[in-house]
């Protein structure tokens, strides 16, 4: 997710999350700003009495050094100058004030990633268990990401999640799950709960959970990886017969954007394609903007994978709501009545795999479908985009796969406005 709507006072990075979580705003920082492109490929360490960074290749290096009173940074051997101030206990770097050294203010526009994990704990031993989050580490690369420290921007970004918790699935689901804290297990008991890291990048296979300095084994990974690949994949226009892109009128569909119309330009569908085309374009058609008119833009991205289950599906097109419009009824149960899925919403295209072939469910086609699978895997995309005097998109997707990572049945949601 990113959104420009905060404006900063050139905030670069926190010197207690580099390394770790932060890493990528300082090369960020040092690439774009400075122009030192070697250090998209160097390591980052820090001392151990940590005052001094050092970003290296085995060819080029440079040094961020912490003045003894906390005060300011020097980066050498260029011998620039960051100022530094305390915020919740940390120490955030900032670039020095615009009268000293020609920098201005800006709007924060970096990208941020969350990985949050569905656990179940359970205590085999026949002693107590003192679990602790402080313990329990998201390792990928050379990163280790600690639950621990909550990341800066986490309880902003939650909160404002949360305001778009009813028109996107997958945060809504997210509101709901309880978060797993600091706790004491007893032999035989199991908890159940999500936990939340602040990660540099997309989900990748790289991504290994470790407690105690011992990896958290998880059989459906692997799987989750897969259906996930599969899903932001999928070119959705064999499946609910519409190309991606739309250009403002419910016949003007294209399967390429035209840039020519931008910002008027809004998805049927998503997949990462189209989400990585609204990253962009939203981003340098806002940097075209005069300074002290730049339009608000936020982009979220959100996946949800719920691996290997036995379920039955429900789709039931014959509801109405209390204004009389058809409301396409979306349902899904595992075989210990859990419901994983629960909508019914207006404007839902829904499509089940019949004979080779998507069958689209319509107003028309009101039959219910019900179906039972087993070792299936359900992907729930939810995709926000909006631009300032532009597009505004909400798109909620299920996909439904069986084990052999078909894709059985998919529903779509779509919601466009003219912001």
């Amino acid at each position: 997710m990113h959104d420009n709507s905060e404006n900063i006072e050139n905030y670069i990075f926190s010197w207690d999350n580099v390394p770790g979580s932060e890493g990528s705003r300082l090369r960020d920082y040092l690439r774009n700003s400075l122009g030192i492109g070697w250090v998209s490929t160097a390591k980052i360490i820090k001392a151990a009495d940590n005052d001094t960074i050092r970003v290296f290749t085995p060819t080029n290096s440079l040094e961020l050094k912490l003045a003894d009173d906390n005060n300011t940074v020097l980066i050498t051997p260029d011998n620039i100058q960051l100022k530094v101030k305390e915020k919740n206990s940390k120490l955030c770097i900032f670039k020095a004030d615009e009268g000293n050294y020609g920098n201005k203010a800006g709007h924060d526009i970096t990208g941020r990633y969350y990985a949050v994990y569905g656990l179940s704990i359970k205590n085999n031993g026949s002693k107590n268990l003192d679990f602790r989050l402080s313990d329990l580490n998201l390792h990928t690369g050379d990163n280790i990401f600690n639950v621990k420290t909550e990341p800066e921007n986490l309880d902003s970004d939650l909160d404002m999640l949360s305001q778009d918790s009813d028109l996107l699935d997958v945060l809504s689901d997210l509101e709901k799950e309880t978060k797993i804290k600091d706790t004491t297990i007893s032999p035989g008991q199991t908890i159940n709960g999500s936990i939340i890291f602040q990660v540099t990048s997309l989900y990748n296979e790289s991504f290994l959970l470790i407690y105690n300095e011992t990896p958290v084994s998880s059989t459906s990974f692997e799987r989750s990886i897969e259906a996930l690949k599969l899903a932001e994949s999928y070119d959705y226009s064999v499946i609910f017969g519409i190309p991606p892109y739309n250009n403002g009128s419910a016949d003007d569909n294209s399967f390429k954007p035209d840039l020519e119309e931008f910002p008027y330009i809004w998805p049927n569908w998503v997949n990462r394609n189209i989400f990585e085309f609204f990253n962009r374009a939203d981003f340098e058609d806002m940097e075209k903007a005069f300074r002290d008119n730049k339009p608000r833009i936020s982009i979220v991205y959100a996946l949800k994978v719920i691996p290997e289950r036995n379920i039955t599906f429900v789709n039931n097109f014959s509801t109405v709501d209390d204004t009389g419009f058809p409301v396409n009824s979306f349902i899904v149960v595992d075989d210990a009545g859990k419901e994983l899925i629960h909508t019914s919403k207006k404007f839902d295209k829904t499509a089940i795999l019949k004979n080779q072939t998507y069958e689209l469910r319509s107003e028309e086609n009101r039959d219910i479908t019900q179906m039972d699978l087993s070792n299936a895997t359900i992907v729930r995309l939810s995709f926000k985009s909006e631009y300032m005097w532009g597009h505004y998109s909400f798109i909620d997707q299920d996909i439904i796969l069986d084990k052999k990572l078909n894709i059985i049945a998919a529903r779509n949601n779509c919601r466009n406005f003219i912001s």
